[in-house]
C-alpha cells in the first residue's frame, strides 16, 4: 500500500497597471509567474492555477481577483501567493481588507519578495506603502497605538471571534460557531485536565474542525488557549524582532467581547502552569 503525502496547493494572483509598467514593484507578469513558480519549488507546493488582472487606466474591476476568491474559498487551494502585497489593492484599505478576507477564511498570503508573516509589520507596510520617507520607529509605535485604539488591526480573528465591517468601522462579535467549540476546548482542559494533543484528538472524534476544515492539532489547541483575546484582550508586540530579542507587550483590555470571565481564564492559565511544571 502506499501512502500518499499531501502538500499545500498554491495559486498565484498576477497583477499589472499597464502592459508596458515599468518599475522595481512594477515588475512584468512574466516575472510574477517566475515568482510564483519558484516558491512553490522552494516551498514543496503545488502550484494549481494563477489568476491576472491587467488595469486599464483609472479601471480596476479585478475580474480575476473575484475569479480567484471565488476558487480558494470553495477550497481549490491552502495559499495565495503574490510578488508584493501591493498586488492587493491600490490603497491600505483595499489591501488589507483583502488580507483579513483570505485570513479569516483559513487561507495563508505569502509575499515572494516583502516578509509579510509579523502582523504589526504587515499593518505598517500597508500603511506606509507609497511614502517616500521612511518613518521613525517611535512615529510607527505611536501611529499603531492609535490604530488599535480605533479598532483597526492587522491580525486575523481570534478563533471564537469574528470581525464585523460597519462602513469604516471595525467591529468584534463572538463567532456563534466557533464559540461553542472554544467552550468545550477549555472544558476538556480545565475540568477533564487533558493535554493539547489530546483535546484536539477529542474534538475531532466529536465532528468538530479547526479553520480551513482541517483537525485540531495541538499547536493549534495551544495557540488558541494561550490567546489572551479569550477575556477580551488584544497583546501585540509579542514576538521578538532581530535586535530587540524580549520586546514590549502592549495590552489593550476590553478590546474584544470576551468569552471567558476572568476567573475562567486564570482557572485556564493555572491548570496550563500546572502541567508545564509536572510534564
Amino acid at each position: 500500500m502506499t501512502t500518499s503525502i499531501k502538500t499545500k496547493r498554491a495559486v498565484g494572483y498576477l497583477r499589472v497597471s499597464s502592459p508596458g509598467q515599468t518599475g522595481e514593484r512594477h515588475s512584468s507578469l512574466e516575472t510574477q509567474e517566475a515568482r510564483f513558480q519558484e516558491f512553490c519549488q522552494r516551498n514543496d507546493s503545488t502550484p494549481v492555477a494563477t489568476f491576472t488582472d491587467v488595469a486599464s487606466g483609472r479601471r480596476d474591476d479585478r475580474a480575476e481577483y473575484r475569479r480567484m476568491l471565488e476558487y480558494v474559498m470553495d477550497g481549490g487551494a491552502d495559499t495565495v501567493v503574490v510578488q508584493f502585497l501591493d498586488r492587493f489593492g491600490r490603497n491600505p484599505r483595499e489591501i488589507l481588507q483583502r488580507y483579513w478576507q483570505l485570513q479569516d477564511s483559513g487561507v495563508s498570503v505569502v509575499a515572494t519578495d516583502e516578509d509579510i508573516n509579523d502582523e504589526l509589520l504587515l499593518l505598517i507596510k500597508a500603511g506606509i506603502a507609497g511614502a517616500e520617507s521612511r518613518r521613525t520607529s517611535e512615529r510607527v509605535k505611536a501611529n499603531m497605538s492609535r490604530a488599535v485604539q480605533k479598532g483597526v488591526h492587522a491580525a486575523r480573528a481570534p478563533f471564537g471571534l469574528k470581525r464585523v465591517y460597519q462602513g469604516r468601522e471595525t467591529k468584534w462579535e463572538i463567532d456563534p460557531l466557533e464559540a461553542p467549540v472554544l467552550r468545550e476546548m477549555y472544558r476538556l482542559a480545565v475540568e477533564e485536565n487533558l493535554g493539547y494533543k489530546r483535546i484536539g484528538d477529542t474534538l475531532t472524534q466529536m465532528g468538530y474542525r479547526a479553520r480551513g476544515g482541517r483537525p485540531f492539532a495541538s499547536f493549534t489547541v495551544q495557540r488558541i488557549l494561550s490567546n489572551e483575546a479569550l477575556v477580551g484582550t488584544l497583546a501585540y508586540g509579542k514576538h521578538p524582532r532581530k535586535g530587540n530579542p524580549q520586546p514590549e507587550i502592549v495590552r489593550v483590555k476590553d478590546f474584544f467581547p470576551a468569552i471567558l470571565s476572568e476567573d475562567e481564564w486564570q482557572r485556564l492559565q493555572d491548570r496550563q502552569t500546572i502541567r508545564r511544571e509536572t510534564g
